[in-house]
């Protein structure tokens, strides 16, 4: 196996947890902003906020892997019916 291989398939092991991180901690900013609004304080709520949800993301990223790669495989599969 070619050095580039591994790290290609590397990346692809870590890219659920990358996506969970970045994602939870965009949605931790957005309901944290609407909660309780933008202030001083805002950061520290954020931080808190994405504390937890960004560990529950990650473990809900790899759980539901398989079942989101079938989902889009039969959505991939539905939308080019007859495309060429």
């Amino acid at each position: 196996m070619h050095h580039h291989d591994l790290v290609y398939r590397r990346a692809q092991q870590w890219l659920p947890a990358f996506l969970a991180m970045g994602m939870s901690a965009f949605v931790a900013a957005v309901v944290t902003a609407i909660n309780t609004g933008i202030d001083l304080g805002f950061p520290g709520r954020w931080l808190l906020a994405w504390s937890i949800a960004c560990p529950a993301a990650i473990l809900a990223a790899y759980l539901f892997r398989p079942v989101a790669w079938r989902v889009a495989c039969l959505a991939a599969r539905l939308t080019t019916r007859g495309a060429r």
